[in-house]
């Protein structure tokens, strides 16, 4: 997970960190940072999609996303050329990790008193998927936008 000034990011939070690292992201901020601060485990820890899932896919809209303001035509050639990026990556997570939601990534509820004890079992013993899932992530995106030359990065 990313970590700075002893912080711990979760997933989310950690892919665009990472990729902001690497690619500076339009729009990264204070808000992009706020609205991601409850989308670990699955948000807010409730196991449903993959917190890195959810930074990528937020990664991909500040990227090629939308502002609102383009000709009709434009904003939906911009939003089905997203959507087409994104859906690469997320067949390419199912396929190398077999699952998009937390719950079934990890195995455990984490809403459980059982599942947040096998939980922190799991990660005392070194079995800790979520941050192969975060740089999986994170490399798969900047592989995938820096080999289109349509996606005008910074």
């Amino acid at each position: 997970m990313y970590e700075k000034n002893d912080n711990r990011y979760n997933c989310s939070e950690s892919v665009i960190l990472f990729v902001n690292d690497e690619i500076p992201l339009e729009g990264f901020g204070k808000g992009v940072m706020r609205a991601n601060s409850n989308l670990g485990g699955g948000g807010a820890g409730w196991g449903s999609l993959c917190g890195a899932i959810n930074g990528s896919c937020q990664v991909f809209g500040l990227l090629m996303g939308t502002n609102g303001d383009e000709s009709l035509e434009e904003f939906k050639a911009k939003r089905e050329k997203m959507r087409d990026k994104t859906q690469v990556y997320l067949k390419a997570f199912e396929e190398k990790w077999g699952h998009i939601n937390c719950f079934d990534l990890l195995g455990v509820d984490a809403r459980t008193e059982e599942g947040k004890k096998k939980y922190k079992e799991n990660r005392e013993k070194g079995i800790y998927f979520c941050e192969d899932y975060v740089k999986w992530s994170s490399a798969k995106i900047i592989e995938l936008v820096s080999a289109d030359p349509d996606i005008q990065l910074p």
